[in-house]
């Protein structure tokens, strides 16, 4: 699988590595600084993550009446770097 990140992506995974904790799409949304996503955009850019292995369903958390999906990264902010300056995208 390719490890090479679009913009919105590596958007994703800059505040899941920024806040070093498991989130959901809700708290991604939340915590994005740079930009203001919709719903429909955070899930397709997760499963996009999801397909390339950068990020994990970590488990499940209670939100109001449901339960939403948690993800954390699978490598960190410098393993990604390190893989994308030696140019390794397998």
């Amino acid at each position: 699988m390719k490890t090479r990140l679009t913009k919105s992506e590596f958007a994703v995974m800059e505040v899941l590595w920024d806040e070093e904790e498991e989130l959901t799409s809700a708290e991604i949304i939340q915590k994005s600084k740079e930009r203001e996503w919709k719903d429909s955009s955070i899930h397709l850019i997760i499963n996009s993550l999801l397909r390339k292995k950068v990020v994990t369903v970590a488990g499940f958390k209670k939100t109001t009446k449901n339960y939403a999906r948690t993800f954390k990264p699978t490598m960190s902010y410098e393993d990604y770097s390190i893989k994308f300056m030696l140019n390794d995208t397998d």
